[in-house]
């Protein structure tokens, strides 16, 4: 997939783009939960707004804001549940993995996750 930091008129951060490309959330779907979302909400941080559209079996949620020249700026998006083969599955497995491993196996886990390995 192809992600471009002004996509239609928004902005999107590097923040977003690195997550956007990690969750396998196409661009197009991003810019469309921001258009055509079926409810927002302020977001957590102030001055953001939580958007959020629901297709399919997926929920897509962006968070944006406008910056001081009143643009919309993309700031992280997300899929839930997550996509197969993401980063945000990964995760998941690999907690899972560490709540039911033993004592010995958790230090080893906990030390591969450190090294990156």
């Amino acid at each position: 997939m192809k992600y471009s930091q002004i996509y239609r008129g928004i902005i999107f951060t590097n923040h977003a783009l690195e997550r956007m490309r990690d969750r396998g959330l196409p661009q197009e779907q991003a810019f469309d939960t921001f258009m055509n979302s079926d409810s927002y909400q302020n977001g957590k941080e102030p001055g953001t707004i939580e958007y959020v559209k629901a297709k399919d079996n997926y929920k897509t949620t962006i968070i944006a804001k406008q910056n001081e020249k009143n643009e919309w700026v993309v700031i992280s998006a997300w899929v839930d549940p997550p996509m197969q083969g993401s980063i945000d599955i990964q995760k998941q497995e690999n907690y899972k993995r560490y709540q039911k491993a033993s004592f010995w196996e958790k230090v080893l886990l906990t030390i591969r996750r450190q090294l990156g390995v």
